[in-house]
């Protein structure tokens, strides 16, 4: 048994900071053994959100200062934070064990605000939004489980018009914010709290919709402004629910084991599209919205629910309903044999965050695979991860960066300043909370993007070279994303310039355009089933060239 030891923290709040003989009066006094890290015991005593590297140490968002009692650095720390940092007693609460008593202030991070994207800018031909038809009271929900943020869209069954939306971000985080992290997490037992977390969050979606639902009942209005409701008293029904994430999500979702995604050969418990009621899916849940009525008179838990299908342990069904909204799939087994083999034009469709997911296509064939990009595109407490490629590429333009990222003096030292410092309070005294990017930012961002552009390399090679006529980039990276700064720093490659399009939420839209076809039998789901099944899975970290080329990439420059 190891020696418990004594540990002050002093609130992080201005007034609870002041001092008073000497000594901070707002303080919380807690034990704990002298072998552990301070991140359990600040997690327990709800002093910090959550573990968002997993307890790995790579996103420095766990920051505390020891007052007192300051134990050595590890190696970890004095890579992760500045020599002058540690000489002032900060350290990472998931790596650093205090050995003696001490005194530790929790340092807030400020993280940037994650925008969650719920546009979809290319709307689907089935979709009409001219409707001029009334009464129309029938709805899809639909769910985009990401691993960052969780979007919910009320959906018009007919016209796809956006009755409500419902947005939050994963709490699953506080285990990781990265899929391996939660993956672990789950295998050391958190696996139904990590599914309970989400069920919560889709529950309150519910809850708003219902609630939303019910007052248009009330006022006797529908979306288009007609004076109706349906021989029920209510404003709408719901026809089904579907839900679309990547792999690991969707398997923490429905309580499957998640083991064999974490290591090799990485294949999935399951992939195929899950039929199932509500009723299953909140299992356990005691929560039940009020007020959502389905379209044939059942009850809520009577819901039928559908899940994405997957097509690999990497490439989910995030991407699988945005191939669908963008009427990417490619053709049934029966259909390839019948065309021609003449080369195709091809499109493709880049997803980029902690995990880069891509898929070409030329209307016969279709490659996908996915690569790990870090934190680098997901950005960090000063800047969102578009800001970082815009920076970067202003930095190449004036000349104090070089192609292979180094930055001149005095900036190689001290880092780039971030306009727009703003005063804090700190300790009841206000400082200057300036932002920097610095070298070890720029060496993220390089070693993100190559892994990016060699698999889109690969991709496009392994399909034969064709013409690419249309890149759709989705998600909120996309959305936001400069496509000059992604050239002038090698992220997109230069022959792509004027056929990129930001996408927006392609995974959200194609969850309802999902929900919408397989309920209305206009999509058989084993037609589904084999459209997923043809697509090509690609390990990059089994290819040769994969090395070679992202070690070519690693310089930034347009090529």
């Amino acid at each position: 048994m190891s020696e418990h030891i004594k540990i002050t923290v002093v609130m992080n709040d201005e007034k609870l900071n002041a001092q008073k003989d000497g000594e901070p009066v707002g303080k919380m006094m807690l034990t704990q053994e002298s072998a552990l890290t301070l991140m359990p015991l600040l997690l327990g005593n709800g002093l910090m959100d959550g573990s968002f590297c997993g307890g790995r140490g790579d996103c420095g968002r766990c920051v505390v200062q020891f007052l007192k009692g300051a134990p050595l650095p590890t190696g970890l720390e004095r890579s992760r934070l500045e020599p002058e940092e540690l000489r002032q007693g900060y350290r990472l609460a998931c790596v650093t064990r205090p050995k003696a008593d001490c005194t530790i202030r929790v340092v807030e991070t400020a993280q940037a605000e994650t925008p969650i994207v719920t546009d979809m800018n290319l709307v689907s031909a089935n979709i009409n939004l001219d409707s001029q038809q009334k009464n129309l009271s029938c709805y899809i929900i639909a769910v985009d489980l990401g691993t960052t943020t969780i979007a919910m869209q009320l959906r018009d069954a007919e016209t796809g018009a956006v009755a409500d939306t419902y947005c939050e971000m994963n709490p699953q985080r506080k285990y990781g914010t990265d899929v391996l992290a939660r993956i672990q997490a789950a295998v050391d037992g958190q696996g139904e709290e990590l599914r309970r977390l989400v069920c919560g969050v889709i529950l309150r979606g519910l809850g708003q919709f219902a609630k939303n639902l019910l007052k248009r009942a009330d006022e006797g209005t529908l979306l288009d402004g007609s004076s109706h409701v349906n021989e029920n008293g209510n404003a709408g029904k719901i026809l089904c629910m579907c839900i679309a994430g990547n792999t690991a999500m969707e398997h923490l979702l429905l309580g499957l084991d998640v083991s064999s995604l974490g290591r090799a050969p990485f294949v999935p418990v399951e992939k195929g599209l899950q039929n199932i009621t509500a009723a299953r899916l909140f299992e356990g849940m005691e929560e039940q919205p009020e007020g959502l009525h389905m379209a044939d008179g059942g009850a809520f838990f009577d819901m039928p629910v559908y899940v994405a299908p997957c097509m690999s342990a990497f490439v989910g069904g995030d991407i699988v309903a945005g191939l669908y909204a963008l009427g990417l799939f490619a053709a049934k087994a029966s259909e390839v044999r019948e065309k021609s083999k003449k080369v195709r034009h091809a499109a493709l469709l880049i997803d980029l965050g902690t995990n880069g997911e891509m898929a070409i296509t030329d209307g016969q064939r279709m490659v996908v695979t996915a690569t790990a990009a870090g934190p680098a595109f997901e950005g960090d407490g000063t800047m969102l991860g578009t800001d970082r490629i815009a920076l970067t590429a202003q930095l190449l333009r004036r000349g104090i960066l070089d192609e292979t990222g180094l930055l001149e003096e005095p900036y190689f030292t001290e880092g780039v300043r971030i306009e727009g410092a703003k005063e804090v309070p700190v300790a009841g005294r206000q400082i200057k909370n300036e932002c920097y990017f610095k070298q070890k930012d720029i060496r993220s961002l390089q070693m993100a993007k190559a892994a990016v552009r060699a698999g889109e390399e690969i991709l496009w090679e392994e399909m034969g070279r064709p013409r690419i006529e249309k890149v759709f980039l989705a998600g909120g990276f996309g959305y936001y994303l400069d496509v000059e700064a992604a050239v002038a720093v090698g992220l997109l490659p230069a022959h792509m310039r004027g056929r990129v399009e930001a996408a927006g939420n392609t995974s959200l839209a194609g969850a309802y355009e999902l929900g919408r076809d397989l309920c209305g039998n206009r999509l058989d789901a084993a037609s589904l089933e084999e459209r997923t099944c043809l697509a090509e899975s690609i390990n990059l970290a089994e290819m040769e060239q994969f090395e070679l080329l992202y070690l070519k990439y690693m310089n930034l420059g347009e090529n």
